[in-house]
């Protein structure tokens, strides 16, 4: 008997998924284990290996198409094995339209951005769905609305779906947004100190192949050493509930040609600083060749988002739901220090923290910079 390979949950947060590529065609054998299909998820893109061996006897999940877990994306058994013609749980895209015609969310975005009315095509889809294709053979075939003309068919106009990490991104934080009181405090840190510690030690890390750890990874140390004293800040709000947690996950925020992940260093609060170097040199290689599991991408804490590398001396970064605060990192710069009665130069960074007041006051959180301001300017104690 064939074997339905539903569309699984390929995180707690995951509601619905995109088919991004199909590594097997229908028709094709495929190996139990053998990488069948690639998923985008409201995180990352997850390869997904075939959980039987057999042939690819159909293929009913759509690419560039997004379903609810636990739809059916395709059918795996022996050449001999029947298949139905519909499934229960027929694969319907996770938005459905208004019109009478089912649409999938790509066509029904596309249908309105040149004024296509999608109930008046025919779908050549599963069950008769009007995908992206009908919608395009309509472009070709008619002529666009003047509303869709003023903006779409402007000369040198590219438009892209907003679609997988893209519109999660989005949706997440627009609706946290208008929820979330967001209240941000400001710090700024004398990092000489730290710098001067990481450039005497970097010789020897580099001899025991340690990963030399990065300016970010003694902010993350620090972090977590700070998150231990003033654990109001390791919280979420779920249900109208404030949940602490016992345990510090810090989410490292990374840029990828998707748009942004955050990866989970776990435990961070009973790593070194070069474990902690270790974990994240291993996350981000990960996340910028597309292979982080959806563990990986779970259980965070709180968020650490830097953009120091790309000269941004400070910013407001927007909370990384349900967590109830995330810092941002700032560069490191010279700037000019009193020191008895001569000026000198040190090196200085800014730290901002957002946080929802729903959860946390403004004192605790100011407590918590202060605390963050003692580590880094006393690095000696991140080398604990």
């Amino acid at each position: 008997m064939a074997t339905q390979f539903r569309l699984a949950a390929l995180g707690h947060t995951m509601e619905t998924g995109r088919v991004v590529e199909w590594h097997v065609a229908e028709g094709k054998p495929v190996e139990e284990g053998q990488l069948l299909v690639s998923i985008e998820t409201d995180k990352t893109v997850v390869e997904v290996n075939s959980p039987v061996g057999g042939t690819v006897l159909r293929i009913v999940g759509t690419v560039d198409e997004e379903y609810p877990v636990g739809a059916t994306l395709a059918w795996i058994g022996q050449d001999d094995d029947d298949v139905p013609d519909q499934v229960d749980d027929a694969p319907s895209p996770t938005h459905e339209p208004t019109s009478t015609p089912r649409v999938t969310p790509v066509a029904e975005r596309l249908a309105e951005r040149h004024g296509i009315d999608p109930s008046g095509l025919t779908g050549t889809g599963p069950d008769g769905r009007v995908t992206k294709d009908d919608v395009r053979r309509a472009i070709e075939a008619g002529t666009p609305s003047e509303a869709a003309a003023d903006h779409s068919d402007l000369p040198g106009v590219e438009i892209s779906p907003l679609v997988g990490i893209r519109r999660t991104t989005a949706e997440r934080l627009s609706s946290n947004w208008s929820v979330a009181p967001h209240v941000t405090e400001g710090i700024e840190i004398d990092a000489t100190s730290m710098v001067t510690l990481r450039e005497n030690n970097k010789k020897a890390w580099q001899e025991t192949d340690a990963a030399v750890p990065s300016i970010n990874d003694f902010v993350l140390k620090a972090t977590a050493n700070a998150l231990q004293s003033h654990p109001q800040l390791n919280a979420a709000l779920i249900d109208n509930a404030i949940h602490q947690y016992l345990d510090i996950h810090l989410g490292v925020a990374v840029e990828v040609d998707a748009g942004l992940v955050v990866p989970v260093v776990h435990d961070t609060g009973s790593l070194s600083l070069l474990e902690i170097a270790a974990a994240v040199k291993r996350l981000g290689s990960r996340a910028q060749s597309g292979q982080l599991t959806p563990e990986e991408l779970d259980r965070a804490t709180f968020t650490v988002t830097n953009l120091g590398h790309l000269g941004i001396d400070w910013f407001t970064p927007v909370l990384n739901p349900p967590q109830c605060a995330i810092l941002g990192v700032g560069r490191i710069r010279k700037t000019p220090a009193v020191e008895g009665d001569s000026i000198v130069a040190r090196d200085t960074m800014t730290l901002v923290l957002t946080f929802d007041h729903r959860v946390i006051d403004g004192a605790p959180c100011a407590r918590f910079l202060a605390e963050l301001r003692h580590q880094i300017e006393n690095p000696e104690l991140l080398l604990a």
